[in-house]
């Protein structure tokens, strides 16, 4: 399936396209049917749903930014980011990018100062 699926539309409007089938799917089957479609709908959506949390629990873990809110650590007040495990090398990239720009605002300064005196 390509990255558009399902498409980019407003919820509301994917909600009662949603409805719209399951519509058209009443008139064609009896009580049983539809029992045993539904199922198989839910059974599907729940699959779906349990891969989706168990690869974001993945990812989370890759980008250490599981937090648990609910920890004893959390309610007892200490910080919930203060965790000494996590290393800062991930960001590494993004504090050289600020010192070379500092580095450059510092030497434009230097030249603005040459050129008044």
């Amino acid at each position: 399936m390509g990255k558009e699926f399902p498409p980019s539309i407003h919820p509301t409007t994917y909600n009662l396209i949603a409805i719209a089938v399951a519509l058209i799917l009443i008139d064609d089957l009896n009580a049983n049917e539809q029992n045993s479609l539904g199922n198989w709908f839910l059974l599907l959506g729940q699959y779906l749903a349990t891969n989706a949390a168990q690869q974001q629990l993945i990812e989370s873990r890759i980008e250490n930014s599981n937090i648990n809110i609910n920890s004893k650590k959390s309610k007892s007040g200490q910080g919930v980011y203060d965790d000494t495990n996590k290393s800062n090398q991930n960001q590494r990239p993004e504090v050289e990018f600020l010192l070379e720009a500092v580095q450059k605002m510092q030497k434009e300064l230097e030249n603005l100062k040459k050129g008044e005196e």
